[in-house]
């Protein structure tokens, strides 16, 4: 599979937008965010191996440029930039104490400070999914990093629901393996 970076704009910006949008609600910064995947993406073109489609190259990159911006902020204080110190409760927070919609916290299923700080876990995590057979490694892709509901994701690779969550769960325990032996747990 070849990348065509001449149709990215046309065929993703508007809805890379607005999945950078849900995880930042600041449109300047949801623009910049998606500049920077593309500018990332250009430059990085040689790495793209056809393992995975183009949208899922470039939602990984976006996914890369938006953790390392919270990263950055949370330890730059560079989010304090964004907002006066007054504004912090009515932005995050309603009237009775609730998230805000846009800017309620994802859930995370690792320990999010510790995955952050470590761009090596992201690496080799790549890597691990790469050397994933091609069904294992589409199923991680379309389910875990570009977030497809199962039943769309059954229907695209033509799985019943017992083969996908058998496959899902035997590439879960794959990555997990590859991960442990390739990267230092603390």
């Amino acid at each position: 599979m070849s990348l065509s970076p001449e149709k990215w704009i046309e065929n993703y910006s508007d809805e890379m937008y607005r999945y950078a949008l849900s995880k930042s609600g600041d449109h300047d910064l949801s623009e910049d965010l998606i500049q920077e995947t593309f500018l990332g993406a250009l430059a990085s073109m040689e790495n793209f191996k056809g393992d995975s489609s183009e949208k899922t190259w470039l939602y990984s990159i976006l996914k890369f440029k938006i953790a390392d911006y919270y990263r950055k902020a949370s330890t730059k204080n560079e989010l304090s930039n964004t907002l006066s110190n007054n504004d912090y409760s009515d932005y995050f927070f309603d009237e009775h104490g609730e998230w805000q919609e846009q800017t309620s916290p994802n859930e995370w299923s690792i320990n999010a400070s510790e995955a952050l700080e470590n761009q090596e876990l992201g690496l080799i995590l790549t890597n691990c999914i790469d050397k994933l057979p091609n069904t294992q490694r589409q199923l991680i892709n379309l389910k875990l990093i570009e977030e497809e509901e199962t039943e769309n994701v059954c229907k695209q690779m033509q799985l019943s629901s017992n083969n996908f969550w058998t496959s899902i769960h035997r590439a879960k325990l794959v990555l997990r393996d590859c991960v442990e032996k390739n990267w230092i747990l603390a």
